[in-house]
């Protein structure tokens, strides 16, 4: 048997495009081994597989495309075969709404135009811990800046210590990301700004921070979260790592937000709240939060509803000379004084006795002392 295989130059071509390489114009066919063809549809097979599986993971295509074709700017209106970039609305796996699919939600260029930006700057976010173990470091190393200490590690963390636990006793600038090591009971805490990270630091060292009412440990971070350029243009337009889902739908609860945004990976929903027909969610990070917006506003559910930011309440400015989070975590709104409780066996006296409540009340009504009546007598 013959270890050589004669296909058809068109066949070729979309094989080897599928495995990301280039063909020849020169001949119509091409004779390559039988291994390698055999190799060649094999990766063509778990590409598709790789495909589909992302997507299904709730990876956008258009995301998609920018991991195999590269941006824009690198492939081009067109590649060198011609087959132009696939362009489309940001698209997120939704588990709710299969069956619309045909379902475009209309959409302005500039706010398509910012989807695709988060997308790409998103995509390079694989897990929680590379998070911090690449983002000290440039995606391009040319463009590598010295380090800006904006991560400060929290340590001494107290038990089923929560996200929101953190985010109530953070103060003094807005979070760029927070990465919660319960089991260690320790967190990378990321501001926006430098100088707040600063300040914070100095603050918690002289006054002590408090997080669930313990005191904890803080220092910096042996490595420094790395704030992109795309993160750091959308938080001067307002970004944070707060949404807000303005004129709510009635049927929207927090149960299906949660689930909406379950599949989106490293995300974590602090907390939803409902207020004024508005709904507020508050997440972990901001590179989350612009992935999780262009994720909802993808959605049939919330079609009409205009998805914006809201300010981040650590933005606060820090207590002078008082200990972090103290005051947040010890302060209890003042009990009622609970109210007497009745004599039970008051009807029970059998000599007609009144309590010194009722005495004291017959003596307003009549004037009269109950001392005065006895000597009289």
């Amino acid at each position: 048997m013959s270890s050589y295989i004669t296909v058809e130059k068109r066949h070729l071509e979309y094989l080897l495009q599928k495995a990301g390489t280039d063909t020849s114009d020169d001949l119509n066919y091409v004779t390559i081994l039988d291994s390698e063809y055999k190799r060649l549809r094999e990766d063509a097979h778990h590409l598709q597989r790789l495909k589909e599986s992302l997507l299904t993971g709730g990876l956008s295509q258009e995301t998609l495309d920018v991991l195999i074709y590269g941006s824009s700017a690198e492939r081009g209106s067109q590649d060198s075969n011609g087959f132009s970039a696939r362009a489309g609305l940001v698209s997120c796996g939704d588990k709710h709404h299969e069956n619309d699919s045909n379902y475009k939600l209309a959409r302005t260029y500039d706010d398509a135009h910012e989807d695709d930006e988060d997308e790409i700057l998103l995509a390079s976010q694989d897990s929680e811990r590379e998070d911090y173990d690449e983002s000290s470091r440039s995606t391009t190393e040319s463009l590598t800046a010295p380090t800006v200490h904006r991560t400060i590690l929290v340590r001494n963390l107290p038990d089923r210590v929560t996200h929101r636990d953190i985010v109530q006793a953070m103060r003094g600038g807005a979070l760029l990301h927070i990465y919660l090591r319960a089991r260690e009971h320790s967190a990378n805490i990321s501001f926006v700004e430098e100088s707040d990270a600063q300040e914070f630091l100095k603050h918690a060292k002289a006054h002590g921070l408090y997080i669930a009412g313990k005191r904890a440990e803080v220092s910096w971070n042996d490595r420094q979260f790395y704030l992109p350029p795309y993160v750091r243009s959308k938080i001067n337009n307002g970004a944070s790592r707060n949404l807000m889902v303005q004129n709510v739908n009635p049927n929207i609860t927090e149960g299906l937000i949660r689930r909406d945004l379950d599949h989106i990976h490293n995300l974590i929903v602090v907390a939803v709240s409902f207020k004024h027909g508005h709904a507020y969610i508050s997440t972990n990070s901001v590179h989350n939060a612009l992935f999780a917006r262009s994720c909802m506003m993808s959605r049939v559910t919330y079609k009409g509803m205009k998805i914006n930011f809201y300010p981040d309440e650590c933005a606060a400015p820090l207590a002078a000379k008082a200990p972090i989070g103290l005051k947040m975590a010890t302060s209890r709104p003042p009990s009622a004084k609970p109210a007497a409780i009745p004599n039970r066996f008051q009807l029970l006296s059998l000599d007609g006795a009144e309590s010194d409540d009722e005495d004291a009340l017959d003596q307003h009504v009549s004037g009269s002392s109950p001392w005065a009546e006895g000597i009289s007598a």
